[in-house]
């Protein structure tokens, strides 16, 4: 087994400070009794997740991450509740002993079951839909703690590529290809979107897309970026959608805005907030984004040159599309021609800082954040060179 203690631990810690700041900025009208054991399942789920030892426990924690989806089977979330109940069956089956069974067959099927579900659990293409329809149709803070625990990127590190590594070098180039294409694929969509969820989910899947490439391609620089752009995904999106969320509440055509709202006049906090996360997941010098995307792009140029394009021309689309959503929301017209909202909570402000003083610091101080992760690159490069 892979000797990366390091790795889960750091991860267990990075999720209950996600799910602190989720649960503090929560709306009070989702924290009913449906929504705490939604979010109780989703931690309990996770932590299982991330302490296993052996793929049976990882099932386990899987299955109770995806329980809150599988309760309603109302036409409304269909399709999420659908592409996560096909990702549990794929882990179930990755789990079964089908080398037993139909010998080295049977383990070349368990692994793609593998993959696959790690596939469908981040949303890479074609298996986006799903994200863009949850993201329109269910509880944004508890998908939040959902896709952000990035259980299928965890997956990879955790057992297909310590368990078969010649097999994850094998399918590493195409891993690499598909989730750069969704990158840059997922932000030439948003520029044509102005529903704030979708993109939302939009600038959710394209940047979540960057963990995967960095695995797949390799080196021990870009799984590093990988490791990091875990953490700007995870604080910089849970910011984001903790701001959109606190704003739907407060006004009733955020959901669907015709122009701009010019909200910022009257809650310059939340403005703030919104934008220090926005422009840290999109690489802004300064916050841990920029740091992320650094080792990415020099993992990707020494792997495979051509995908070392993809990357930046993926990140200044999703930077148009932050500033596009920031300024429909926020800015075009002056408080007397705007409805009146109240900002920050004292409770979403103290959420909020968090994230922000993490994303900020981390950019300011890269080194000793790259130094938890640097353990588990080096190890999982050995592995992907045969070391």
């Amino acid at each position: 087994m892979m000797p990366i203690d390091s790795l889960s631990l750091i991860s267990i810690a990075s999720y209950l400070i996600l799910w602190v700041v989720t649960a503090i900025s929560m709306p009070r009208q989702s924290l009913n009794f449906r929504g705490r054991v939604s979010i109780g399942c989703l931690l309990a789920g996770t932590l299982v997740a991330y302490s296993a030892a052996t793929p049976p426990v990882f099932l386990l924690g899987w299955t109770l991450t995806v329980l809150p989806y599988l309760r309603d089977w109302s036409a409304k979330g269909n399709g999420s509740r659908i592409a996560l109940l096909a990702s549990l069956v794929l882990v179930a089956t990755g789990n079964a002993p089908l080398a037993l069974w139909l010998g080295n067959s049977g383990t070349m099927l368990a692994v793609l079951a593998l993959v696959l579900a790690t596939l469908l659990r981040m949303g890479i293409f074609p298996f986006h839909f799903w994200v863009l329809d949850a993201f329109e149709s269910t509880s944004l803070p508890t998908l939040s703690l959902l896709l952000n625990s990035h259980l299928g990127a965890y997956l990879l590190i955790r057992f297909v590529i310590p368990l078969h590594p010649t097999m994850a070098v094998s399918a590493a180039p195409a891993l690499s290809i598909l989730a750069m294409f969704t990158s840059v694929f997922m932000a030439v969509a948003a520029l044509a979107e102005k529903r704030p969820r979708r993109l939302l989910g939009l600038l959710c899947i394209s940047q979540s897309a960057f963990i995967l490439a960095g695995l797949a391609n390799q080196t021990v620089q870009g799984i590093t970026g990988a490791l990091v752009q875990w953490w700007v995904v995870a604080f910089a999106m849970t910011g984001m959608v903790t701001v959109y969320v606190a704003l739907e509440a407060r006004h009733s055509g955020v959901h669907a805005p015709n122009g701009f709202l010019g909200l910022g006049s009257h809650a310059p906090r939340l403005a703030v907030f919104f934008a220090v996360c926005g422009l840290a997941l999109v690489g802004l010098p300064g916050t841990l984004g920029f740091v992320a995307e650094d080792l990415l792009f020099h993992g990707a140029l020494s792997a495979h040159p051509w995908l070392g394009l993809a990357l930046p021309l993926a990140t200044a689309l999703n930077a148009i599309t932050v500033l596009r959503l920031f300024a429909v929301l926020f800015l075009g017209r002056r408080a007397i021609h705007t409805v009146p909202i109240p900002d920050a909570q004292p409770r979403e402000t103290l959420a909020l800082a968090v994230v922000v003083v993490l994303l900020v610091s981390g950019g300011l101080m890269p080194g000793i954040l790259i130094d938890l992760r640097t353990p588990s690159a080096n190890a999982l490069a050995g592995f992907l060179s045969g070391r």
